[in-house]
């Protein structure tokens, strides 16, 4: 399966958990307490891979609910779910829900592990039920009349099933997802969709979104710094059609607006090196 670079994976994460601050997850059909806090997804002793747990947040009860997205359950995901879970509860000393996300063209698989003197069980929760069309008609309505929506909802909502593939009820999604009033968490959303569409959706797709996601932020963050809005979509396109030049030139203006290395390194594909170097031509 195709997945989102880890590094990147995490610090969208991170930036982004305060979506779920205190935000139930009932709709699941979970009975646990609010969220009161993202909770990092790379422990100490495991091995660092794109196998890394998925979601951790601890629950307002102090306990930690622990979320994983998989197509079909076997029993070497058990073991590993079983190997995080152990490592997270040698750090934490805190009861551990771990739960399954299965999306709809997904099967329900092997939730027990028994290996004799250990048993290990995980919840799985498969969305063949869930009707996302329906849920998409009936956000996009709330929307249209001004009332709140649970932006939860949305963030899952691909997983659902659907008449349309998997990309198209994406595209769906992250363009309603536009629509949401606060500003402040719309990008946000739709970063958090994405990554839980990063094993249903085709990579092209996927980076496609990305992309557009990422020139909005150079775009808005140029505004807000008084840069012309034309001026930096202009250089944007230039990155985007492939010429050298207008990467460079990219790079160069996002560096003078305040943007870090690694941000610009995502937004252009350059490399570090060169980064570097435009840093130190830009602040002589």
């Amino acid at each position: 399966m195709k997945k989102i670079h880890h590094n990147n994976y995490d610090l969208v994460l991170k930036e982004a958990f305060s979506l779920f601050h205190n935000k139930s997850l009932d709709f699941l059909g979970l009975d646990l307490p609010p969220i009161v806090s993202f909770m990092e997804t790379e422990i100490a002793e495991v091995e660092t891979t794109d196998d890394m747990m998925d979601l951790n947040f601890l629950l307002q009860d102090g306990s930690i609910l622990h979320l994983e997205e998989e197509t079909y359950l076997s029993i070497g995901d058990l073991i590993r779910f079983a190997h995080y879970d152990l490592r997270l509860f040698k750090r934490y000393k805190k009861r551990i829900h771990t739960v399954v996300l299965t999306p709809s063209d997904g099967s329900p698989g092997t939730k027990v592990l028994d290996t004799g003197n250990l048993q290990y069980s995980v919840l799985q929760i498969v969305f063949q039920d869930r009707d996302g069309d329906s849920l998409l008609e009936e956000i996009q309505s709330a929307l249209g009349r001004g009332e709140p929506v649970n932006e939860l909802e949305m963030i899952f909502l691909p997983l659902m099933k659907s008449a349309e593939s998997a990309g198209t009820l994406l595209r769906k999604t992250i363009e309603l997802e536009k629509n949401l009033p606060d500003e402040s968490l719309r990008n946000k959303v739709r970063e958090l969709t994405l990554i839980l569409s990063n094993r249903i959706v085709d990579k092209t797709i996927l980076d496609e979104l990305w992309e557009e996601l990422q020139m909005l932020k150079v775009i808005k963050y140029a505004e807000e710094k008084g840069m012309k809005k034309g001026k930096i979509e202009g250089k944007i396109e230039g990155k985007k059609e492939g010429k050298e030049e207008g990467t460079i030139e990219v790079a160069k203006n996002l560096l003078s607006l305040g943007m870090d290395a690694e941000f610009v390194m995502k937004a252009t594909g350059l490399d570090l090196p060169t980064i570097r170097s435009l840093e130190k031509l830009v602040h002589q």
